[in-house]
């Protein structure tokens, strides 16, 4: 075999250089490739992950929301203030029946409404004006009615139905005595309900002794959160 020529080896070494170059040019464009959608399938990831955690906290969030809603305890509306009163177990009465509460206080003005749980209410937040104390031929508002029970008054109230004689019982153990109201009430579970501030007894009728006791224990009792205050000058014109 013939010795090649210079001319003929510069042109190998040219045409192999550029091989290798274009080989590079190929790997580095394979890399660059497999790179790119490497990134794709992470962008593809992370954007799932992220759709799956925005739905999960709006999951979350919604959750809450209706367990808000369904806690009656609970909460209030913009329109709307849910009485804080929740029973009391370590409170205990001597006499048989009373059933005790943890009522928060506070003023609540109109137009803003006030809800109770309990029927009728034994505290909580409740109208700025309280009820005068005395007799009432119809039912009165209870926002008005709890501010008297924070003053120590104790709140008689009744089925509308309730005999005639009965009542007149009622009427008697009310008129002409300080720090005490009496009206009917609708949706009582009970004939005769008698509350004061946080506590509450259910007769079945008003010739119950507990009743007087209930009168003597709790009127202007240790129970009042503002002893002293009056039961008249607010709202509201009692019969007797």
């Amino acid at each position: 075999m013939g010795q090649q020529s210079p001319n003929t080896s510069k042109k190998q070494s040219k045409a192999q250089r550029t091989a290798r170059m274009a080989a590079t040019r190929e790997r580095v464009a394979a890399q660059r490739e497999q790179e790119r959608k490497a990134a794709k399938r992470r962008s593809a990831i992370i954007f799932a992950a992220s759709g799956i955690a925005v739905l999960a906290l709006v999951a979350g969030l919604t959750a809450v929301v209706m367990s808000s809603n369904d806690d009656g305890d609970k909460k209030s509306s913009a329109n709307n203030v849910i009485a804080d009163v929740k029973p009391d177990p370590n409170t205990k009465s001597d006499i048989a029946g009373v059933a005790a509460y943890t009522a928060s206080q506070g003023h609540i003005s109109k137009p803003k409404d006030v809800t109770y749980k309990q029927t009728p209410p034994v505290g909580g937040e409740h109208d700025p004006a309280w009820q005068n104390c005395g007799i009432y031929d119809s039912p009165i508002p209870n926002r008005n009615g709890v501010h008297s029970l924070e003053h120590g008054t104790v709140w008689i109230t009744y089925q509308s139905n309730l005999p005639a004689d009965q009542l007149e019982i009622l009427k008697s153990k009310v008129k002409g005595k300080t720090y005490m109201m009496l009206s009917p009430y609708d949706g009582l579970d009970k004939p005769v309900v008698a509350s004061a501030w946080g506590l509450q007894l259910k007769l079945d009728n008003a010739s119950d002794p507990r009743l007087d006791q209930f009168i003597k224990e709790y009127k202007e009792g240790k129970q009042t959160p503002e002893p002293g205050s009056p039961c008249t000058g607010g709202v509201g014109k009692p019969t007797s």
